[in-house]
């Protein structure tokens, strides 16, 4: 299934992306990768899950978590990102050089341990006790992550684009011609599934997949057709998330965000001149959905367990008459570890894309500077900085979704600024972004 490119236009599958390098490559200068986390037990049962009354002898870490297998396979993603950025990376960890941001759930912020342990010795497993050093990985409570985990469930206005969606004619036409099925399957599951959200049906088909994966028997009625169509419903609603009408909007409100991190990231160590090299990021397929979304990459399929997107920044070498500082990005995606990783190409820009260019193409799907509004059209628009929370974005751009606070409302501000010593005024005018950042000043604008 085919999905949106930039404003909703046709991308096709991700294979079909895959075009020769424009330009030569350059050195390596930045790095930054977004993984999903490893494999994990079922998120939910069903009523007549024929399994659920073993649920604590068959995932004795309880639903949702994860696996020794989800461990296994973050090791080598690890193994593989060490592989290749052995000679950019250090052959040890060092804090300057690399930074790791995870959402607030266990199967998230173990994978990116397990991920570390393979990429630096001294993390891995079976290392002598007095050689073995573990590697710090940062997080945010659920409630305050507009990073990782966006703030759809209290966006009003991202409600009504998934209404827009949800009620296009295409849609409709697909869901009703689902109506048998989804009947057909309340009786079978125990579940009410027709005119409730598909995520319901996804959590069935994800219940299914994770007792097939771990060998368990299915139920006579769970068919590998039963199972295919389950897919075909969970891509119909992740289009309606990621997808057209107004997609781009749709992507400054979720993976837009994370996008113009990793971008501005990369602008503020190349400006500082700090010595950051990779930024990695532990989540969800939701999170490399919407990535995908923004990046008008989305195809219709599922991320896999450890799937990995990368931007790789390097210095093109160009002709001689080029500007020999013009720093290009390379995609990745690794989704498959017994093959190599699929070169991507950004819709409109072959192979390696000049940053100008990229930041051009992507623009539309990015949050702009002075932030994009949740609030509904129907809902007078709160001013930003009232504390409430209703704007993503800031003034100060992806920088203000620090991994440790929230930009202050200007209304806490302005007292807290006047009642300051001229000092401590003159401090916080100095380090900028580092004042919104207590638990967190470790560099010049540390990552988020």
């Amino acid at each position: 299934m085919a999905g949106p490119g930039f404003w909703g236009l046709p991308a096709g599958p991700i294979l079909l992306l895959l075009l020769p390098q424009a330009l030569p490559e350059g050195p390596l200068v930045f790095v930054a990768v977004v993984f999903r986390h490893g494999d994990r037990a079922p998120l939910a049962s069903y009523p007549t899950d024929p399994h659920k009354e073993a649920i604590t002898v068959l995932w004795p870490r309880g639903l949702g978590q994860l696996t020794g297998e989800g461990v296994r396979q973050q090791l080598e993603l690890g193994r593989f990102l060490r592989n290749r950025y052995e000679a950019f990376l250090s052959p040890e960890y060092r804090r300057e050089e690399v930074y790791v941001r995870s959402t607030d759930f266990d199967r998230t912020l173990e994978s990116a341990q397990a991920n570390l342990a393979g990429l630096f010795p001294e993390a891995a497993p079976g290392r002598p006790e007095a050689a073995w050093r573990p590697i710090p990985v940062h997080t945010v409570p659920v409630t305050e992550d507009k990073l990782l985990r966006f703030p759809t469930r209290s966006c009003p206005r991202y409600h009504e684009l998934l209404r827009e969606a949800t009620e296009a004619a295409e849609y409709q036409t697909a869901l009703e011609g689902w109506t048998d099925f989804l009947t057909h399957l309340e009786n079978y599951t125990g579940l009410s599934l027709v005119g409730e959200p598909l995520r319901r049906a996804w959590k069935v088909l994800d219940t299914l997949m994770c007792q097939q994966a771990h060998g368990l028997p299915l139920p006579s009625w769970a068919s590998p057709n039963v199972l295919r169509t389950l897919a075909q419903i969970s891509a119909l609603d992740i289009g309606a998330h990621v997808g057209p009408p107004r997609a781009a909007e749709k992507a400054q409100l979720t993976g837009g965000i994370l996008l113009d991190a990793i971008l501005a990231n990369f602008s503020r160590v190349q400006r500082l001149g700090l010595p950051l090299k990779m930024v990695m990021y532990s989540a969800h397929d939701s999170t490399l959905l919407a990535l995908q979304g923004a990046l008008g990459l989305y195809d219709g399929h599922t991320p896999p367990y450890a799937a990995c997107l990368g931007f790789e920044f390097r210095r093109h070498l160009g002709d001689p008459d080029e500007d020999a500082g013009n720093v290009t990005i390379s995609l990745f995606y690794r989704n498959d570890s017994s093959g190599l990783p699929l070169p991507l190409n950004l819709p409109g820009c072959p192979g390696s894309c000049p940053l100008g260019r990229f930041r051009q193409l992507t623009a539309p799907a990015r949050p702009p500077a002075h932030g994009v509004p949740c609030h509904g059209s129907r809902e007078p628009a709160t001013p930003a900085g009232d504390g409430h929370g209703r704007w993503v974005g800031s003034v100060g751009g992806p920088e203000s979704h620090d991994s440790h606070s929230r930009v202050l409302p200007a209304a806490t501000v302005v007292p807290l600024l006047a009642g300051a010593v001229a000092v401590l005024a003159g401090l916080s005018m100095g380090l900028g972004l580092l004042a919104w950042r207590p638990g967190c000043l470790r560099a010049w604008g540390g990552p988020v």
